[in-house]
């Protein structure tokens, strides 16, 4: 849902401490931290578990551990799981994690472990932008495009010739309007609204004899 770009939350909510991507094969491809350092190890408590079932999209969306909640989403053959040490809305974790894994197939056409390491420090700065100290922060695409720009080759020739990564020093245009999905300022010469109207008739048709 779009309404997920803006959220608000409580200053005392605990939220999400740590992210992590897994291959298919057990292999963490992505680790980022916001409120503390969740060690990899549970890493290996959420493997085990997931192994014990035929089909990884089986593995339960939450695990706990000792001291972590692991919520965990399964898509195109990788695991994106966030740590979290106290209860928080689940449904709104999985959200955002299925979110992240929508901006990175916006961004490099599939979440394919080849892409992710292909391009792992744009994975690492759109979850910069994506999250706040471990509240969701943008995740619209339209304002994470404007901040940090796609990978293209052209892309990796300037920022190799001059040293420059590709985001944006200027906050993007969507974060300052009342729709993030929308252009702040935008004006149009004419306001007009097109519909289609389709109408449907009901009948029964009957001859007397």
């Amino acid at each position: 849902p779009e309404g997920l770009s803006q959220v608000e939350f409580r200053s005392g909510q605990t939220m999400i401490q740590s992210i992590f991507m897994m291959s298919r094969t057990g292999e963490v491809l992505i680790e980022k931290h916001w409120r503390g350092i969740t060690p990899r190890s549970v890493c290996d408590v959420f493997w085990d578990e997931a192994n014990r079932y035929a089909a990884k999209e089986d593995a339960p969306p939450i695990i706990y551990t000792s001291k972590y909640y692991l919520i965990s989403v399964f898509r195109d053959d990788v695991f994106l799981i966030a740590s979290v040490t106290a209860e928080v809305p689940p449904l709104l974790v999985i959200e955002f994690l299925h979110r992240i894994i929508d901006i990175y197939t916006e961004y490099f056409g599939s979440v394919e472990e080849q892409n992710i390491k292909d391009n792992f420090s744009t994975c690492y700065q759109l979850l910069e932008e994506m999250m706040d100290n471990g509240y969701p922060l943008t995740t619209e695409p339209n304002a994470l495009k404007a901040m940090i720009k796609p990978p293209s080759v052209m892309g990796r020739v300037h920022s190799y010739a001059t040293g420059k990564s590709g985001i944006s020093d200027d906050l993007a245009e969507g974060m300052v309007s009342s729709m993030p999905w929308r252009k702040a300022g935008v004006k149009y010469a004419q306001n007009e609204i097109y519909m289609d109207i389709i109408e449907e008739v009901c009948y029964a048709l009957g001859f007397g004899l």
